[in-house]
């Protein structure tokens, strides 16, 4: 701006506040103390939502009719907040979940992108997911990672349709405007020979426990998932999250990607846990039984197949409804983002109100 523009633009003798308040804004200038957001702990963003299974399976079925990988690169329906906006709109702030479906015989096309991602299987077998030369075998339960700027497919030899979830932290990145995507262009990934798949198997440890900075990790199997979660029940368990284990990489003990962590949980019959907030948002999959959540004060009653996000700072205690049955909560979260930038605290409210 010019300095004749300037001093034009200057508030001369005596002038009333929005006189002066209008000279600032001329000039592209805001005081700080009316800013609300430099003041306020949490002001808008992502409210609490549920997306229900029984209204969203016959869609995937709808989906899985109208279109194909290759018409469309992936054939994925997101999930996305009805309180969201702007070009990055996703099931949280920073991530985004989804459904992606496959077909028998149907292959999703390489490529690789700057995001980070997410699988884990709700419905089938017989697909593989290659991710840098390895081959994942994927069953329900799996959960699979793609690093970011890792080569990565999909195809399926089995006889039933398969469904997974998908979690990438797209939001974040397009907040970042770093977004890049490349597609393979030589056919189908080439398949390395004579890894051991031990050598690519991930692991869980209780929620909790202290963490070192994170490094990519690949494949989960709900086989070794499980019995640790079951071996996990006979103690006490956690008093926010019931019977809680985090998927980690087992070279360094972190979170499963930079940008995004993972949890399975159980919830023992009858369990209802004690509310707690963080700074983190958490979107949670209900992948066997049924139980109620808690969020700041509203019920949200979820059933097998049913997604639903804790937005950050939101007071959540979680109750499995059945008295016989245990029930078990998949989880992505964004709280390795704010463990990296010092931004995570919990806070445990001393009376739940039930």
């Amino acid at each position: 701006m010019s300095a004749s523009k300037t001093q034009a633009m200057m508030p001369s003798g005596e002038q009333s506040y929005e006189e002066v308040r209008k000279a600032w804004r001329d000039a592209d200038l805001e005081p700080l103390w009316e800013n609300r957001f430099a003041h306020s702990e949490r002001e808008g963003g992502p409210k609490p939502h549920l997306w229900s299974w029984r209204d969203i399976r016959p869609l995937l079925d709808h989906a899985m009719k109208v279109t194909t990988p290759a018409a469309v690169e992936r054939r994925v329906l997101t999930l996305i907040n009805p309180e969201a906006d702007g070009p990055a709109a996703g099931t949280t702030t920073n991530l985004v979940a989804a459904l992606q479906m496959l077909l028998p015989g149907e292959k999703a096309r390489p490529h690789r992108h700057s995001m980070n991602a997410i699988r884990f299987v709700l419905e089938g077998k017989g697909a593989c997911t290659i991710v840098d030369g390895k081959s994942c075998l994927m069953e329900e339960g799996d959960l699979i990672l793609t690093p970011q700027w890792a080569w990565h497919e999909h195809a399926h030899e089995g006889d039933e349709p398969m469904v997974w979830i998908d979690g990438l932290d797209v939001p974040f990145i397009q907040s970042l405007q770093v977004i890049s995507f490349q597609p393979y262009r030589q056919g189908r990934l080439p398949v390395s020979k004579g890894i051991d798949p031990v050598s690519y198997y991930g692991m869980t440890r209780p929620v909790g426990e202290m963490d070192t900075p994170s490094m990519p990790f690949l494949y989960y199997r709900w086989q070794d998932t499980y019995p640790s979660l079951q071996r996990l029940a006979r103690g006490s368990g956690n008093p926010h999250d019931g019977v809680a284990l985090e998927y980690v990489n087992p070279a360094t003990r972190s979170s499963t990607l930079p940008t995004l962590g993972c949890w399975i949980q159980m919830l023992r019959p009858g369990e209802h846990t004690k509310a707690h907030r963080h700074t983190s948002t958490s979107i949670y999959h209900a992948f066997r039984g049924s139980g109620t959540t808690m969020i700041n004060g509203e019920p949200f009653h979820w059933e097998k197949g049913d997604t639903f996000i804790v937005p950050l700072w939101s007071w959540h205690e979680h109750a499995n409804r059945s008295s016989g049955e245990e029930a078990l909560l998949f989880s992505m979260h964004d709280l390795p983002i704010l463990k990296a930038f010092g931004l995570y605290r919990e806070e445990e409210q001393q009376e739940s109100p039930r």
